[in-house]
């Protein structure tokens, strides 16, 4: 399975991939994006991206599962007026890697079941949340500075501590 992350999408179009990964220039993100027709900043399926390098964090993410460092990578921009603040999934595939044909529909077509990790919220911040065979495989977790409304099931939860 390909390697998980955040997509941070900030409002004046910085867009950046948060993962326990190592990533090189080139290499590949098939991630979320923000619906902006939506009420709220829904996820919508897929935005096909490079990386472009190495950036500093200006979020606090933490892998809560592993303890591993967790490292932030640019991607392109949007343009400044474009831009949807927005928190969601994404996957790495390294340069030169074929693309599954489930990601690549996905990026063509809209549809992503099963592909990604699900995004939910706890009062605080964002949680990147994805079991393999029922077992915790990838926690990471977005703090923000601010309160939002709770979305992660207790159930679900439950799962990673």
């Amino acid at each position: 399975m390909q390697p998980a992350g955040f997509i941070e999408v900030r409002p004046d179009g910085t867009r950046t991939l948060f993962t326990t990964e190592r990533a090189s220039r080139n290499d590949q993100v098939v991630a979320q994006f923000a619906d902006g027709a939506a009420q709220g900043p829904a996820a919508k399926c897929c935005v096909s991206l490079r990386v472009t390098g190495r950036r500093k964090s200006q979020a606090k993410i933490s892998d809560e599962l592993n303890g591993r460092q967790v490292w932030a990578f640019a991607l392109p921009p949007l343009k400044a007026g474009e831009a949807v603040p927005f928190a969601g999934a994404a996957r790495l595939f390294k340069a030169g890697e074929q693309i599954p044909i489930a990601f690549d529909r996905a990026s063509t077509q809209g549809a992503a079941e099963g592909t990604f990790p699900v995004t939910c919220t706890s009062s605080e911040g964002v949680h990147l949340l994805e079991l393999d065979h029922g077992k915790p495989r990838v926690h990471l977790y977005m703090h923000f500075d601010y309160d939002v409304e709770p979305t992660c099931s207790t159930a679900l939860l439950e799962k990673f501590y």
